[in-house]
């Protein structure tokens, strides 16, 4: 035992990173590594389409194509618009080198995870988390339900990618709270990951981030960190221009059917609260009947609210994550926004998302030492313990 330890410590990256390659692999074996065969989600075809179509404008040598000529039988359609392709040219170039659809698929969605696990680290440890801290939070967040449900059923590839960023999104957002500026840009630089996944994404972190600033605001002020939120806001627009150029200018000239006539209203895609409960606990299958969020991030999340008057640094995140959770059921009046720009989210439970983030990093965190049952010692001699 000590010899395994003595060995950890001296390859610690390389045993982490070992670590986080197998269960990547793990993760996908089950369904995808079976001869001649692929689990088909609900969004597989679509993106796979995807993936051909640049493979196979490389090959003629169009680098950045503007229209999927490989959509709808050869007519062309302008996928790319609205989900960039920026991280496609991985599986892309994989097909162009000689390896079948599903080969270079399942390789991506393995570099997904493994991209997933260790950007999740890396966050924990700009959070000042220790090792073990660090490890949970990609764990917990890695293996989450509802990130796992995107990639093996249905399979929403864009959003998948988007996720990868999410847990460094919330780190950040954190540190400029306390008012640590080094390495803002990193905001920025995660925000403009997402655009270039899924658009729809970095309007749900958008609307997170602008909550959060607006319960922190004085503290923002006070810590000189609302000119970096800012800074860090203007660098992502300016990178994610050449998208928000693209679109505004089709949206402004085109009548589109996701504005004209949503094939999705957030009014009719919400469920009970008892509902979403059950499904929870019981980690039931995700369909659109059964949503949930996994068992281990409600209770995460019902220990972080259980827990709310002694976790004062973070009560602003707690908030967000049950505020979230509550209007992924039918109590939102969701049918006052059928209407406008925010119905293009579509999906209200695609804030799971966002929840399993914030929970994971809570849980890392442990502000209130439940797992190192660490005791004031005043406390003990006032007979009351504190988690302080």
């Amino acid at each position: 035992m000590q010899r395994l330890k003595y060995f950890y410590r001296r390859h610690a990256l390389t045993v982490t990173l070992l670590f986080f390659g197998l269960l990547s692999i793990a993760m996908v074996a089950i369904v995808y590594l079976q001869p001649n065969k692929i689990l088909s989600g609900s969004d597989y075809h679509f993106h796979m389409n995807r993936i051909e179509n640049l493979a196979l404008s490389i090959k003629q040598g169009e680098w950045f194509p503007r229209i999927s000529y490989f959509f709808i039988g050869g007519m062309g359609y302008a996928a790319g618009l609205f989900y960039p392709d920026a991280f496609l040219y991985l599986p892309a170039i994989l097909r162009v080198v000689g390896l079948s659809i599903k080969e270079s698929f399942i390789v991506f969605a393995i570099a997904i995870n493994f991209s997933t696990f260790l950007i999740t680290y890396i966050s924990g440890k700009l959070a000042d988390f220790n090792k073990k801290q660090a490890l949970i939070f990609s764990l917990m967040y890695g293996l989450s339900t509802y990130r796992f449900a995107d990639l093996v059923n249905r399979q929403a590839i864009g959003e998948v990618i988007a996720l990868t960023f999410f847990p460094l999104m919330i780190v950040m957002l954190t540190r400029l709270k306390k008012g640590e500026h080094r390495y803002w840009y990193l905001l920025s630089i995660g925000m403009a990951a997402i655009g270039y996944s899924h658009m729809i994404s970095v309007e749900m972190m958008g609307i997170v981030i602008i909550i959060y600033t607006l319960l922190n605001l004085k503290r923002f002020y006070q810590n000189k960190s609302l000119k970096y939120l800012i800074a860090a806001g203007l660098l992502a627009i300016g990178l994610l221009g050449r998208y928000f150029l693209a679109v505004g200018e089709q949206m402004a000239t085109t009548i589109f059917q996701v504005t004209a006539q949503p094939l999705a209203f957030l009014s009719d895609r919400t469920l009970p609260f008892k509902d979403i409960v059950v499904n929870s606990l019981t980690n039931a299958v995700f369909h659109a009947n059964t949503v949930n969020v996994g068992i281990t991030i409600l209770l995460g999340l019902g220990i972080a609210c259980g827990l709310f008057y002694y976790s004062k640094n973070d009560r602003d995140l707690n908030g967000i994550a049950l505020g979230l959770f509550i209007a992924t059921t039918s109590i939102m009046p969701w049918h006052l926004l059928d209407h406008t720009i925010i119905n293009t989210i579509q999906f209200p439970w695609r804030f799971f998302a966002i929840i399993t983030a914030i929970v994971s990093y809570l849980v890392a965190k442990d502000e209130c030492h439940l797992v190192d049952c660490k005791i004031n010692p005043n406390a003990v001699r006032t007979k009351k313990i504190s988690f302080l």
